[in-house]
């Protein structure tokens, strides 16, 4: 404040001073110029410039409150999208569930192939001569070959040839061989027995292939078929030896639980029967 008041007074001491000045010859005062110095107002390139001098510096003024708080400036651009990150481990395995509940019981699977045949039986003993000299029935495994016979021969070599006639197998006819050669002298008869067993085991159950009214109807049947061995054309074997085939139509066979039965041994099916072969050879 106190250089402002000198200002003022050194601009009104000057404007004092340069009224005085003056020349008294100008007609108006209107565009006077004032100088410092010694010059005259009438000389032409007068220096107009007008020097003051800075006074000392004032003392600091007290600090100004602070502002208001700003408005919070707009959002600014999305940044651009960071590098992926490295995968992390894998973690650990998890506990073992429990386990799951029992499934349903699977359907039945299909019937097995037939099994190989078993190993073969022992020879029977041989059975006592009948009366008239024949000898008596001699059963056996019929898939031992050779058997022992009594009376006329000793032994003999039997083969049983089956046939499938479109349904399943039967016996087509019996051939025997290494027959002594007696028994192709005179009326010797050879009988062959079969058996009736259970039949086939099928889907569970066990039943005759192909039992009818006429041939078989049930287990445990014994089936006869008697041959006139001149009959059958035996032909030489071995030295002392013959060999013969069973014929067909000519309805040798029958059935004692049967009345009047007579029929082929074709009708009979080979898985009706037991393994056991019966045979006979004897002179009524």
């Amino acid at each position: 404040m106190k250089k402002f008041f000198t200002i003022l007074l050194v601009f009104s001491l000057l404007q004092v001073g340069f009224a005085y000045a003056a020349d008294t010859t100008t007609a108006t005062l209107e565009n006077r110029d004032y100088i410092f110095g010694l010059s005259k107002q009438s000389e032409v390139n007068l220096n107009q410039v007008l020097f003051l001098l800075a006074g000392k510096d004032g003392e600091p003024g007290a600090a100004g409150r602070d502002g208001i708080d700003g408005i919070n400036g707009l959002d600014g651009i999305n940044g651009k999208d960071g590098i992926n990150g490295i995968n992390g481990i894998n973690g650990i395995d998890g506990i073992n569930g429990k386990d799951g509940r029992d499934g349903r019981d699977g359907r039945d699977g299909r019937d097995g192939t037939n099994g190989t045949n078993g190993t073969n039986g022992t020879n029977g003993r041989n059975g006592t001569n009948g009366t008239g000299g024949g000898g008596a029935p001699f059963w056996a495994d019929y898939r031992n070959g050779r058997e022992p016979l009594a009376g006329c021969t000793e032994s003999a070599t039997v083969t049983m040839r089956p046939a499938f006639n479109g349904v399943d197998f039967t016996f087509k006819r019996i051939e025997l061989s290494e027959v002594n050669d007696d028994c192709s002298v005179g009326a010797k008869h050879l009988v062959l027995y079969f058996s009736i067993g259970e039949g086939r085991f099928t889907n569970g159950t066990t039943s005759l292939v192909r039992p009818t009214a006429s041939t078989y109807t049930a287990t445990g049947q014994v089936i006869s078929c008697d041959y006139l061995i001149s009959a059958l054309n035996p032909q030489p074997d071995t030295p002392g030896r013959i060999k013969f085939t069973t014929s067909e139509g000519s309805r040798k066979c029958t059935n004692p639980d049967i009345a009047n039965s007579a029929f082929e041994m074709t009708d009979i099916y080979t898985a009706d029967t037991t393994n056991v072969l019966g045979l006979e050879i004897y002179e009524p």
